[in-house]
């Protein structure tokens, strides 16, 4: 079980990889969002390179967390939350 922080400290995670992903999408050839659990049970989010499998193995078309905004394109936060949600649970 999770508090809200880290449902919100996951949302962020999400957040700044899509973030870093827009910076420079032409350095990736194949792009998705991957979110994970590491070794130290920490849940972790980054754009990573053609991996398989889809959003139970955690693995997200970087499309799905990207909208177009009043300044260009941007992490879309609606989605962000939904993939942090399915992710952790309230306690």
């Amino acid at each position: 079980m999770a508090t809200i922080q880290d449902i919100r400290a996951l949302e962020l995670r999400i957040n700044e990889a899509v973030e870093e992903y827009l910076g420079a999408p032409d350095d990736y050839d194949r792009p998705v969002l991957h979110v994970y659990l590491d070794n130290q049970g920490e849940y972790r989010a980054e754009i990573a390179e053609g991996l398989p499998g889809g959003e139970d193995d955690g693995v997200y078309a970087v499309e799905s967390v990207v909208r177009e905004g009043d300044g260009g394109l941007e992490p879309d936060n609606d989605r962000a939350s939904d993939i942090a949600n399915s992710w952790l649970f309230l306690d």
